[in-house]
């Protein structure tokens, strides 16, 4: 597997390109915005992008979602716990709680309302879905291989705010203690800013050691 990665977006979201290096087919995690780049970022590597996977709805990490699918004919997906969220009145709202003016926006349909555990396959690789709510309550983890894309539920050292709507702190630290209680070690790959691993946020994210008693 290969991952490529782009900040995109007024709050530096991070969007990721994942993709099968025999079949060149290929996701997109989280296109927050700026589609040009993410397909050109894409065609330049030679990845046909067949899915596009959402770890939540708030705005930061779909605005590029039309766009995207339309130029790829990709399939969408994100857990039904957040399917509201894809309403023009639900983005407006999550853009106005950051002070941000509404855009023209029409919604958005997915293919698949994941679950707890659904599996999405893309080429040789597969793509599985955590549901770990507190940001928003169909916040998720995406697994892939040794990788965790964590989006806005897991940061270095750091987790995601509950104080928008649907964001609640105490499944938030259920589902750091989830995480924290994964076997093995993962790179985590968050939403927004830096990289980490899962055996570094066990020994010094404050907020996964309180999840856990520590």
């Amino acid at each position: 597997m290969k991952i490529l990665h782009l900040c995109v977006g007024m709050v530096g979201t991070n969007c990721y390109i994942f993709y099968d290096e025999k079949t060149m087919e290929g996701a997109v995690i989280d296109p927050g915005d700026n589609a040009p780049a993410i397909l050109q970022a894409a065609k330049e590597h030679g990845v046909r992008i067949t899915w596009v996977l959402l770890t939540h709805g708030h705005f930061d990490h779909i605005l590029a979602v039309p766009q995207v699918l339309k130029e790829t004919g990709a399939k969408l997906a994100i857990h039904k716990d957040d399917l509201w969220m894809l309403t023009p009145e639900a983005l407006a709202s999550s853009m106005r709680s950051f002070g941000l003016p509404r855009g023209a926006y029409e919604g958005l349909k997915p293919d698949i309302l994941a679950e707890e555990g659904t599996e999405i396959q893309i080429g040789s690789l597969t793509a599985v879905y955590l549901h770990t709510p507190g940001h928003t309550p169909g916040s998720s983890c995406i697994r892939v291989g040794d990788v965790l894309f964590t989006g806005d539920t897991l940061f270095r050292h750091e987790c995601g705010r509950c104080d928008l709507q649907g964001g609640d702190f105490s499944k938030m630290l259920q589902s750091l203690a989830r995480l924290h209680d994964l076997p093995g070690d993962f790179h985590v790959l968050p939403g927004h800013e830096g990289t980490s691993t899962l055996e570094e946020e066990r020994r010094m994210n404050p907020y996964m050691r309180q999840a856990v008693g520590k």
